[in-house]
């Protein structure tokens, strides 16, 4: 028991300090032990919620920056390409 909660806490530390992937890790190994365990499977799915939420925001992220590259790009080959 003193294991599973001590597990458990480090899942919080984990998620309290956005390591999401690592405290989900945890909670489906404890889940494996308890898989009737309710608690463990909202943590879950609470974090897998988290996960697709921060990976949104980075597929954004990347989205923007691929797009001011691309316009950089196409403004240097109009101007490699302009008649001088």
């Amino acid at each position: 028991m003193a294991i599973e909660e001590k597990t458990k806490t480090f899942a919080g530390i984990y998620e309290s300090q956005g390591h999401y992937e690592d405290a989900l890790n945890i909670y489906i190994d404890l889940l494996k032990g308890s898989p009737l365990d309710e608690k463990l499977t909202e943590s879950i799915k609470r974090l897998q919620s988290l996960i697709q939420e921060k990976n949104s925001e980075r597929k954004k992220i990347m989205d923007t920056q691929i797009s001011v590259l691309e316009g950089f790009l196409h403004k240097t080959y109009a101007y490699k390409n302009s008649p001088a």
